[in-house]
């Protein structure tokens, strides 16, 4: 007797594999933008030593940018009941973002990922290296070292401009927590949004004993780094990390 084939039952066969997808199959893919942002609301818990009153230091932003290592989302695997991991914009080298929205070669790409009902997000940030000023070479008004947030203070009527530099760590870890990540995700896109609260960050900040420094051409503005206000410096990093409106904050202090 010769068998023949079955083909509808091969084709069946067929079918039934096709039903099973992988993240990131183009059945079910979902994507995921990043938006970076600096607020001026008080959007995030205020430290319990400041205050709000009035005459409390403001900030305008004027630069403010941080490097990008890689982002993951952890996943419950509903086969194996195990936490899995998916990998976002994680590239050779860290990628440059701008807070500001203002470059638009300092932004991430737009991924895919498949159907994984994330718990959490963690996003890498690195922190760029910056070497010690000298601040009657420079010139405020052209300054851009990527290493330093760059701004102006407002305390009532006084303006004066500033540089931060960013804490020399290495790096930090931002992360989301699933209620964020359902908050974010509207049809069929996360639109992921990275926020630093920049009033938050310098509310209830005493500059009246700070040592202004005059640049090259005789502008004067303060600076905050180990060798310049260094006591200031480290209030400010320490706030730093508690102005995003992430869930929590991994960090390592300065050595």
């Amino acid at each position: 007797m010769r068998i023949r084939p079955i083909h509808g039952l091969c084709l069946l066969f067929s079918l039934l594999a096709g039903c099973f997808t992988e993240v990131g199959n183009a059945q079910d893919e979902r994507l995921v933008e990043a938006h970076f942002q600096v607020d001026y609301a008080s959007g995030a818990p205020l430290p319990k030593t400041t205050t709000t009153a009035p005459e409390s230091t403001k900030v305008s932003i004027l630069q403010f940018y941080l490097k990008i290592a890689e982002a993951e989302f952890d996943f419950l695997d509903s086969i194996t009941n195990r936490k899995q991991e998916f990998h976002l914009w994680k590239e050779d080298s860290a990628m440059d973002v701008d807070f500001l929205g203002l470059d638009p070669s300092a932004i991430l790409p737009v991924e895919k990922v498949g159907v994984l009902n994330p718990l959490d997000l963690h996003l890498e940030c690195v922190l760029p290296a910056h070497a010690p000023l000298k601040t009657d070479t420079l010139e405020f008004n052209r300054f851009h070292d990527r290493a330093y947030i760059k701004g102006v203070f407002t305390m009532g009527k006084e303006v004066i401009p500033f540089l931060f530099a960013l804490p020399n760590t290495g790096g930090f870890e931002l992360t989301y927590m699933g209620d964020i990540l359902d908050a974010w995700y509207v049809d069929g896109i996360y639109h992921c949004r990275f926020i630093f609260y920049a009033n938050n960050w310098v509310a209830g900040l005493k500059l009246s004993g700070a040592t202004v420094s005059n640049d090259k051409t005789g502008t004067k503005f303060l600076v905050f780094d180990p060798e310049h206000n260094g006591l200031l410096h480290d209030s400010l990093e320490t706030r730093f990390y508690k102005s995003f409106n992430s869930s929590r904050t991994n960090y390592s202090p300065d050595p």
